[in-house]
């Protein structure tokens, strides 16, 4: 299996602190220092992970010279993806369930972001198309702050079916568009199982995913500029989501 690096202070603790890794060593830049540093050097002991003192021409060797490693890399296995029968499975019971659909997501920092603000908020889970979908590599994982270690991913073929079978579980989908028929807080997201579809940078979500969803809502704007950045829009539709929830 192909390792890869993980870099950044915070991305590095958290990858640490989920144990969904296998890691093979940590390297610390010279004169690092600081209490996220202390807490990555205590994680490595308490996994008997062996990290080393690097110079910084040796780090800008491993990751680039134009990269922000914050003086700490980890060499480890890619994260494990579940399936998506797993994400369901543990999803499907719980009517205050919540997963993300991500149609086509290219920017590696979109999708890291996406997966922070999934993980901030605690969702079920993320299922991600595979064609057209930036990497869950290095860039990804920087990008999420550490996020994704902490939160269930799964990485799919045909996309429609499988909303179709969230769908045949109880699962109400809802696509987040800047065209929806309504707007968002005008819908009542309660008492059931959601699933939110959020799309690409270029042409959002796909018409034949958009035609599968149940209901397709917008976020309504104010100002001169019409549309949001997509892990902006997500991070919208759940908090809306967990509004309406914890409301009477």
């Amino acid at each position: 299996m192909k390792e890869e690096l993980i870099y950044g202070r915070q991305p590095v603790r958290e990858a640490l602190k989920s144990e969904k890794r296998k890691v093979k060593r940590l390297f610390v830049m010279e004169g690092a220092q600081g209490k996220i540093i202390e807490d990555i050097k205590q994680l490595s002991q308490k996994r008997e992970i062996p990290w080393e003192i690097k110079d910084k021409t040796f780090l800008e060797e491993l990751v680039g010279k134009n990269v922000n490693h914050q003086g700490v890399v980890l060499l480890a296995q890619p994260r494990a993806s579940l399936t998506w029968q797993e994400i369901l499975k543990k999803n499907k019971t719980s009517p205050e369930a919540t997963v993300v659909f991500v149609d086509r997501v290219e920017d590696p920092a979109n999708l890291g972001t996406i997966a922070r603000t999934a993980a901030f908020f605690g969702v079920g889970g993320i299922l991600i198309s595979k064609a057209r979908s930036a990497p869950l590599d290095s860039p990804v994982v920087r990008a999420s702050a550490g996020g994704i270690e902490s939160i269930d991913i799964a990485q799919i073929n045909n996309f429609t079916q499988v909303i179709k079978e969230f769908q045949k579980a109880g699962f109400w989908i809802v696509a987040l568009e800047a065209d929806g028929d309504k707007d968002i807080w005008d819908a009542d997201l309660r008492g059931m199982p959601l699933g939110l579809v959020v799309g690409g940078e270029h042409e959002g979500i796909r018409r034949v995913v958009r035609s599968s969803c149940d209901m397709v809502l917008r976020i309504p704007s104010r100002g001169v500029i019409n549309s949001l950045n997509v892990a902006v829009a997500l991070g919208i539709g759940i908090y809306e989501v967990m509004r309406q929830r914890s409301t009477n």
